[in-house]
């Protein structure tokens, strides 16, 4: 037989073979609402002996996708925890089309008795995969009355929303957000407004990872990965969002979604505007050198007048083969007026010495604006993604502070500063990963440059009348970054074991100019970073998991800065352009059993960079300096338990045991002072009537601290209730947050021999919250988020 009769005969068998295969696709709906079921398991089995062909969940709407099916008989089976199950026969034999399309499927929902006590675990809500928690979000009802993106992540285990509304996972660990499975890191307040514009119904999950592999960025200690909704249709669709809240004051976030898409390219536009103001309060109570008694109180009222525009195309050059473009724009355009007092009485607080008011108004101003360019490409078992972003961020700040004292109305001094800050950032990156016979090789380049202008000049009114430069305080300072990095990682299975090895290498080359002193500090560092992820698969649904990384933080560019910023006229921060890179090893091990999981994290963190306070006793000055410590122990154990009491009454809980010891030299004496304390937080759901659905929270954490400071206890409890209208397309929701206002910081200064302080800060938790959200047009949601780099997490507004 000719090679080439042998190819034609082997082509036209498998030309054969792609004719007689079908897609199944059908929805599966409740027959009493006629809504879409999600994650509803689909079988297929053989009509035969019933045994399992392949298999398909389906998505949040209800949609079920079965692919490449040899033209037969077989057997569907339909199966939901709340619903009973459903055998359905197809027949394949004579289907001609490439894809056999079902009528709804209608699911009938289980019998329960409301007086039956069934302690029974939720649907299964988390899955853990490699080095991945995840956790699923559209359809839980855990999730039903959360606002938006951030009061869905408090309710996320292992996940803690801090007062100042930044987040921390295991203790205390600052997490990087990826969408997508690409990063989008970003100051807290961005990533607030970010957050505020999603919804539960367009998150399809939230992956977890506590301790990252080689294959990420040295600076991603743990990683918060949303994951979005994706199309299912061609066509467009909207989303509107607008969160309106109360407290002291107003302050109201529109978001508006646009996507549409063809055959071949995707296109998303997503505008936020932000407007209203916050309020911030700092109280403070010390007793100085001379004994003294002063007393500091700051309220500061911020006014925003946002605006966030993202544009994005994706184009489908051919089969597994993309390209994407994203222009993004942030304009943060703020007004703030911060009314501090400074009351000084005797030593047994009946005297009044002195009463000094400060007025600052300031004007803080970013001007963000970026584009990322990327490709990504399926060859066979090989794949590759290419990623390159350019950002250029624009920071401009005017104070104008005015120190007087009220008791016989002399005005003490008048500053005035202005502060230019310019960063540059430019990125590429490639990742490539192939199989290798049963295993898989991952590797990956990334050359990262970023640029920092700081201007800061500070002008005081002499006793003239006008207005001088004052050379102790002007600073100008530049900085520049420079980072290579590489990394490979293999991955296989001995037995049940799937293993991951990785090893990442990182080099850093740091410029800090401090322009005014006269100082270039220059730095040159090659870091090694190994990682080891292992997987055991238990019975009955338990999983084992043990991951070791090792892992590095470099300083940002703020607490780099040698500027002084002042809280209130005796009291400012200076950063520290000589800080160095902290690293990180950590051991985690989890354990997984359905929708309960447990997690161990313990590690050593070398050069922990911090902030310590120094007090001059003869002017009361108090500052913040920036320093690295020798090193930090810690260890934290954390369980989620989600239970289902009766099908209108769930509940969820989040519990966690921390340990840490930081080894801090001060005023020459090392304080290494075990910390240990817990924290619960957890909802309660009850599904009412006429659709309503309502939401308990509570959340506490115990007295904490850091090897100078003690940390009050903060608990508060929030409620929620929502409701959804025209058939799911319009989404009311209204919360009540920290209903009796305990929602802030208190600080106790260790040692009163060396300051004698206690202070608080207020952000204005306690608040009422209405949100309503309207979805129109003809396609399911989809967002494409800006992917971008770890370098921008370090940029402060």
């Amino acid at each position: 037989m000719s090679k080439s009769l042998l190819l034609s005969i082997i082509f036209a068998f498998s030309s054969f073979l792609t004719i007689a295969q079908t897609t199944i696709k059908g929805k599966v709906l409740d027959s009493t609402n006629k809504q879409g079921v999600p994650f509803v398991n689909v079988s297929l089995l053989a009509a035969q002996d019933s045994s399992l062909i392949k298999g398909a969940i389906s998505d949040s709407t209800g949609f079920f996708e079965l692919s490449a099916i040899p033209r037969a008989n077989y057997i569907l089976l339909f199966s939901s925890v709340e619903h009973q199950k459903l055998y359905q026969r197809i027949s394949l034999e004579n289907t001609t089309q490439p894809v056999f399309q079902m009528s709804d499927v209608l699911l009938t929902t289980a019998n329960q008795l409301l007086n039956e006590v069934n302690v029974q675990a939720d649907k299964i809500q988390l899955q853990q995969s490699d080095e991945k928690l995840k956790v699923s979000i559209a359809g839980n009802k855990l999730f039903t009355t959360s606002i938006n993106g951030y009061d869905i992540l408090k309710k996320i285990p292992g996940v803690q929303l801090n007062n100042d509304g930044s987040l921390s996972m295991s203790g205390g660990i600052v997490p990087t957000i990826f969408i997508n499975g690409k990063p989008m890191p970003m100051s807290a307040e961005q990533l607030q407004n970010y957050l505020n514009s999603l919804t539960p119904e367009m998150i399809e999950s939230i992956e977890l990872i506590s301790n990252p592999s080689g294959r990420y960025d040295a600076e991603f200690k743990a990683i918060i990965d949303i994951r979005l909704e994706t199309d299912k249709t061609l066509g467009w669709k909207g989303n509107y969002t607008n969160n309106l809240q109360q407290n002291d004051y107003t302050l109201a976030n529109n978001n508006l979604t646009l996507t549409y898409n063809t055959l071949q390219i995707a296109y998303t536009a997503r505008i936020g505007y932000l407007t209203g103001a916050t309020p911030y309060r700092y109280r403070a109570l010390q007793h100085q050198a001379n004994t003294n008694i002063m007393r500091t109180d700051t309220w500061l009222k911020t006014n925003n007048n946002n605006l966030n525009l993202q544009l994005e195309a994706e184009y489908h050059i051919k089969k597994n083969q993309n390209i994407g473009i994203i222009l993004r724009t942030n304009q943060l355009n703020r007004k703030a007026v911060a009314d501090n007092t400074l009351h000084f009485t005797n030593a047994t607080d009946e005297l009044v010495l002195s009463n000094i008011n400060s007025i600052n108004k300031n004007t803080p101003k970013q001007h963000n604006y970026g584009i990322n360019l990327s490709y990504d490409a399926q060859f066979g078992k090989s794949k590759l993604q290419l990623l390159g972003i350019a950002s250029d961020i624009n920071n401009h700040l005017t104070e104008d502070i005015q120190n007087t004292q009220t008791l016989n109305g002399n005005l003490l001094n008048y500053w005035k500063t202005n502060l230019e800050n310019n960063i540059s950032i430019r990125s590429a990156q490639a990742d490539f990963n192939t199989g290798i016979q049963k295993g898989k090789l991952e590797a990956g380049i990334k050359f990262a440059t970023i640029s920092t202008k700081n201007n800061l000049v500070y002008d005081t009114l002499n006793k003239d009348n006008t207005f001088v430069l004052d050379l102790g305080r002007t600073n100008n300072f530049h900085y520049n970054e420079y980072i290579s990095a590489a990394y490979a990682a293999y991955g296989n299975k001995w037995g049940k074991l799937s293993y991951k090895i990785g090893l990442r290498v990182e080099n850093t080359h740091t410029i800090a100019n401090a322009i005014t002193n006269n100082k270039i500090t220059e730095r040159n560092y090659l870091k090694w970073l190994p990682s080891i992820n292992l997987t055991y698969p238990l019975a009955n649904e338990q999983q084992l998991t043990a991951a070791y990384t090792h892992r590095m933080t470099r300083p940002g560019f703020e607490a780099l800065n040698p500027f002084r910023f002042y809280l209130s006229p005796l009291n400012y921060w200076v950063g520290n352009p000589y800080l160095l890179a902290s690293t990180t090893q950590q051991l985690s091990i989890s354990y997984t059993r359905k929708n309960y999981y447990l997690l161990l994290n313990i590690g050593k963190e070398n050069d922990p960079m911090t902030r310590y306070p120094e007090y001059n006793r003869v002017t009361n000055v108090l500052e913040y300096l920036g320093t690295n410590l020798p090193y930090n122990q810690f260890a934290t154990l954390e369980a989620s338990i989600p239970v289902t009491i009766k099908k209108w009454w769930r509940m969820n809980h989040n519990l966690g045991l921390y340990y840490k010891k930081d080894q801090t030299p001060y005023h020459g004496v090392v304080y290494q002072i075990p910390i240990k304390h817990y924290m619960i937080n957890g909802s309660q759901i009850f599904t009412l009537a006429k659709d309503f659905t309502l939401d308990i929270y509570y959340y506490y954490v115990a007295q904490r601290g850091s090897g100078l400071y003690i940390f009050k206890p903060i608990y508060y409890l929030d409620l929620g209730l929502q409701k959804t209208w025209l058939t799911g397309r319009l989404n009311t929701k209204l919360n009540v947050q920290d209903i009796f206002n305990t929602n802030y910081l208190q600080l106790i200064f260790r040692e009163k021999s060396i300051i004698d302080n206690e202070l608080s800060h207020w952000y204005g938790n306690q608040k009422v919250v209405f949100s309503i959200t309207y979805s129109f047009g003809k396609s399911n949601y989809k967002t494409r988020q800006s992917t971008r780099n770890e370098e921008e997490s370090r940029v402060s507004n």
